[in-house]
């Protein structure tokens, strides 16, 4: 069985996937860099169970930015 890659109060960097969902996509192409730059750093603040596609994570960026929900695969290590 496998298990979360991160844990709660772990630091990570957001990483931009291209998205077979077409809103999925959409909202990438036109959220602002302001949010997700390579440099910026978010903390993991909740762990959620595997669904389908994998685990998911409450992020919330250190400069006190909007929480939000992403994929394991969308993130790496600080």
């Amino acid at each position: 069985m496998t298990s979360h890659k991160f844990k709660v109060g772990d630091r990570v960097h957001l990483v931009k996937l291209a998205s077979t969902n077409t809103v999925e996509a959409f909202l990438n192409m036109v959220t602002t860099t302001e949010v997700t730059r390579p440099d910026d750093v978010w903390e993991v603040t909740r762990v959620l169970p595997a669904d389908q596609a994998g685990f998911q994570y409450h992020v919330r960026g250190t400069h006190d930015g909007p929480a939000r929900l992403v994929r394991e695969e969308q993130l790496r290590p600080f």
